[in-house]
């Protein structure tokens, strides 16, 4: 870089990042809150200073960021943002690397989670993998999925993939050319669903959290919880919807320190 002191970065590199693609809000504050101080026991001579602009602009950029470079991470919508600038709104100063990795909701060992499924229980165990668990029948209401944590935590966030199938419709013969376009694909995201907790498994919450699926991964972000279970039940009656199916499942522990509901 032209002025720089030779052998010297003026910034540390976006490219392959972990923080990066790690969790989504890691970008969002950097980009909004600015960025200053030692990174991984360097001193670089610029900081990151905080950026303007409307929640989609933030979300473009941080989309863009997180799925280029080599990174192959979720993308960021402006609702993320919006939340993210909320809960910043008090906030004057840039972040430095320990305050702000402290701020992130952090993911929980999957190793010792119970898994149960109202449909297709022997595959529930797959949820948390590639593997994946399906519903193994069309989606319809009151469908459920729920996971048991090992001890009572602070939980703010549900985030997993869905499968995506061939569209529907049948093949011709064999060298026949193709009838028309290829149907779209079939995705086996929850059509509509609400999020509950327990700290028993007994007694559940009102529901922290509903919505609707949209595509291959589903996010679900709710005020941060105290909960030992965690149950998602589709809510939705669709004509035609696809199993229902859940792979790498992950729940997300809320920043120490914050308010529970």
């Amino acid at each position: 870089m032209e002025g720089a002191p030779p052998g010297t970065m003026m910034a540390p590199p976006i490219a392959g990042s972990p923080r990066v693609q790690g969790h989504r809000d890691y970008v969002i504050k950097v980009l909004l809150g600015g960025l200053t101080g030692p990174l991984d026991g360097k001193t670089y001579r610029d900081v990151m200073v905080p950026m303007g602009g409307t929640d989609e602009w933030v979300s473009g950029v941080s989309s863009y960021i997180r799925n280029s470079f080599g990174h192959n991470a979720g993308m960021v919508t402006p609702a993320d943002v919006a939340r993210v600038r909320a809960e910043m709104a008090a906030r004057k100063s840039m972040w430095t690397i320990p305050e702000l990795e402290a701020s992130l909701p952090g993911p929980l060992d999957v190793q010792q989670w119970k898994l149960t499924a109202s449909h297709g229980a022997e595959s529930a165990s797959g949820a948390a993998t590639l593997r994946g668990w399906s519903s193994g029948a069309p989606q319809a209401a009151g469908m459920w999925f729920a996971v048991e944590l090992p001890q009572p935590v602070v939980v703010t966030e549900v985030q997993f993939d869905s499968n995506m199938a061939s569209g529907r419709g049948g093949r011709g013969g064999r060298g026949a050319p193709p009838a028309g376009p290829a149907p779209a694909p079939v995705i086996g995201y929850p059509r509509g669903y609400t999020v509950q907790v327990s700290v028993d498994g007994k007694a559940w919450s009102q529901p922290v959290a509903a919505g609707k699926g949209e595509g291959l991964r589903t996010t679900i972000t709710f005020p941060p919880t105290r909960a030992r279970f965690v149950r998602i039940t589709q809510t939705e009656a669709v004509a035609d919807a696809p199993a229902w199916s859940i792979r790498n499942l992950r729940i997300y522990e809320a920043p120490p320190g914050t308010a529970k509901k």
